[in-house]
């Protein structure tokens, strides 16, 4: 299961009202929580928002994604974005390592089979045709009929 922080949805029209929640990455926007986090309320002055900061650098920690916006939110609240960051990067080298596989296995199954003729150097390239044009005369013709 993909775990994502990001914002939900709330308040009025025009009036927007969004709760930092920890959700499964295939939950609806505005679905229901694994854990309510915080809230932002972006037209406040007085205080725009409220964060557990202890149970999401514990989400952070365990490999929860934040969205773009959560991310600049825990940045302006002290978090830092190493603590994400480390576990994007193991896993995008584990990706880089499974890439790396498949195409070496993709090479030795093209080394196994044998070459076809298009393969070879002496092979004709294939012909390219001229695109279907009707002439001005023969749409004259056509209109006219109809």
């Amino acid at each position: 299961m993909s775990v994502v922080i990001r914002l939900s949805r709330a308040g009025r029209v025009h009036l927007p009202y969004y709760h930092i929640g920890v959700y499964d990455s295939r939950t609806r926007r505005d679905g229901r929580p694994v854990e309510q986090l915080g809230f932002y309320d972006p037209r406040s002055e007085k205080e725009p928002v409220r964060i557990d900061l202890d149970r999401a650098k514990h989400w952070l920690s365990v490999g929860a994604r934040p969205s773009a916006t959560v991310a600049t939110i825990l940045k302006g609240q002290g978090v830092s974005s190493s603590e994400w960051s480390v576990k994007k990067a193991v896993s995008a080298a584990k990706k880089e390592k499974k890439v790396a596989a498949k195409k070496a296995s993709a090479k030795k199954a093209a080394a196994k089979r044998p070459a076809k003729k298009s393969d070879s150097a002496d092979a004709k390239p294939a012909r390219r045709r001229k695109p279907r044009t009707v002439s001005s005369k023969k749409r004259g013709e056509k209109a006219a009929a109809k």
